[in-house]
């Protein structure tokens, strides 16, 4: 496993330092209590909220024939939505920055495949406090009413200053 020389060297180097009074871990215990209840509430809300809207949402695609991908990878939840030449992703996740906050990205992209325009709309909440199941269908619909507006960007003629628009 390690080599015996460095284990040796390592060890006589930290044993000194291997008993760290009580009070200074007061605010370590703390600071991890805190945190299992931010992941709980993170995790109630994806249980209660996100999920029983996003295997509604699944049902709608999928009985509509809307192609759609649903992937999970470690704390984060992607709905992405295929339409012709254009797509959305709706990303669900816990931030790694402070493990505090649950936000997500909604990215729509409205031009056709292969340029670069798209948008992250993000919106963040705080996950000290529980969070209400209403702000997963706000959300939700929130990006279904993204995905349906960049299908329909109307694109208004360059008119030169003091002209107007032919009726």
């Amino acid at each position: 496993m390690f080599d015996k020389t460095f284990s040796k060297w390592w060890l006589a180097r930290i044993t000194p330092y291997a008993d760290v009074p009580p009070e200074k871990l007061v605010a370590e215990r703390e600071a991890i209590a805190r945190q299992q209840q931010y992941n709980e509430n993170y995790r109630s809300f994806m249980t209660g909220a996100v999920f029983p809207i996003t295997d509604q949402l699944v049902k709608l695609l999928t009985a509509n024939r809307v192609m759609h991908r649903v992937t999970t990878w470690g704390n984060q939840l992607a709905i992405r939505v295929h339409l012709a030449w254009r797509w959305g992703e709706l990303v669900v996740t816990q931030s790694h920055e402070d493990a505090v906050t649950f936000e997500h990205h909604i990215i729509t992209e409205g031009e056709k495949r292969g340029d670069d325009s798209t948008e992250d709309h993000t919106h963040q909440y705080d996950l000290r406090d529980p969070i209400p199941q209403i702000i997963a269908e706000q959300e939700l619909m929130f990006f279904l009413t993204r995905l349906a507006q960049d299908l329909y960007e109307v694109e208004l003629p360059e008119l030169p200053p003091g002209e107007k628009p032919p009726e």
